[in-house]
């Protein structure tokens, strides 16, 4: 088998934005000769796009990985990769943790691929490609799509947060946005290609500040993006509540293509705990907010993110957060038990929750929530 026709299989993990590195990296890699592989037994390179963003995760993936152990021993030409977050967080030290991975590269890195590949297949050393964070992507533009009517494009990369228990500013860079034409250009390439969906993409995406830094850039852009021609609707995903503006909610009432949607992470209703995770707002801000958008995108769906047991969250502080659940009534939730996450602010206080008290305040919030949608 030739070189540049072996072929790769991807596994990924985590949020939309690892779908779509995974996108890129599997269209950047066929354009580079390489061929697609349906499951691991029929690749030759297996590749995991990684998410660091709660420990469950990253556990997931070396459990994954260490399944393959088999498959090395029967086939030990196979090559196995890690990208995405964990990499970048890991670095080096997943070659000691786990000795059956090859290579690894980063977030930022995803564009020399086949270098990297063509480098370990040639040389049979480990690599690690992680010095890229940060750094501004090249405009690449793939045809390789997974979906042929739904389309994911990145309209940032990074995150300017620094919520404190969120360690996505220090694997994936600070935030970058790219250039509104070259949003349009492959917004106007999809649209082209009979795509009937695109969901635009960010770590928070309506900080999007392509078009010179005004508050209002992201309505702007939804803007533009509803005059492209063809027949298709726009999402977004994931919102930050401070950045969650009345032109944004007036943009989504009146732009035809854009749908009547927003995930909005309150994450707790609780202002010590939002002071403690440094999110920059409080509780009634946020309900002023939701209030808002429900009075001006009639018939809109909110959902949300919540965290429960982040350091020192009492019975009180919880059922604040259960209040505000109650209050707003999300069409959907999304609750999440607090792990540490390394390089945080978050990790260098006491997780003082128990995990069984972590467990039965995710299970309250649940059984909450599902009340609200059967409503």
């Amino acid at each position: 088998m030739k070189e540049n026709k072996k072929k790769v299989f991807i596994r990924s993990f985590g949020c939309q934005m690892n779908f779509r590195d995974s996108e890129f990296a599997q269209g950047v890699l066929l354009d580079a000769g390489f061929g697609k592989a349906e499951s691991f037994e029929d690749a030759d390179i297996i590749l995991f796009n990684t998410c660091s963003v709660r420990k469950h995760a990253e556990d997931r993936v070396c459990a994954n990985i260490w399944n393959l152990k088999k498959l090395k021993d029967k086939k030990p030409d196979i090559l196995i990769g890690v990208m995405g977050c964990m990499a970048q967080a890991k670095r080096e030290g997943i070659f000691e943790d786990m000795p059956l991975v090859d290579f690894t590269c980063g977030p930022d890195d995803e564009e020399g691929l086949p270098e990297i590949i063509k480098g370990v297949l040639k040389d049979r050393l480990n690599v690690a490609s992680l010095n890229n964070i940060g750094a501004t992507r090249k405009e690449l533009f793939p045809e390789h799509r997974n979906n042929a009517l739904k389309a994911f494009v990145s309209i940032s990369h990074g995150c300017d947060n620094f919520c404190s228990y969120c360690i996505v500013p220090y694997v994936r860079g600070r935030e970058r946005s790219r250039l509104p034409k070259d949003i349009l250009r492959e917004i106007k390439n999809l649209a082209s290609r009979g795509f009937k969906e695109i969901t635009l993409l960010g770590q928070n995406v309506n900080s999007y500040d392509g078009y010179g830094g005004r508050r209002d850039d992201f309505a702007r852009l939804l803007a533009d993006i509803n005059r492209i021609k063809g027949v298709f609707r726009v999402r977004f995903m994931t919102s930050h509540p401070k950045d969650a503006t009345i032109s944004l909610f007036k943009a989504m009432r009146d732009l035809e293509k854009v749908c009547g949607h927003i995930h909005l992470p309150a994450q707790s209703g609780s202002d010590r705990i939002l002071k403690l995770m440094n999110r920059r707002y409080s509780a009634k801000e946020y309900l002023k907010k939701a209030a808002s958008y429900r009075r001006l995108v009639p018939g809109g769906s909110l959902t949300t993110d919540m965290i429960v047991g982040f350091p020192s969250e009492s019975d009180a502080d919880f059922q604040k957060t259960l209040n505000l659940m109650k209050e707003i009534e999300f069409d959907s939730a999304f609750v999440f038990r607090y792990s540490p996450r390394p390089f945080t602010k978050a990790s260098k206080l006491i997780d003082d929750v128990p995990e069984e008290v972590k467990g039965a305040r995710n299970t309250l919030l649940l059984d909450a929530q599902n009340r609200i949608s059967k409503k």
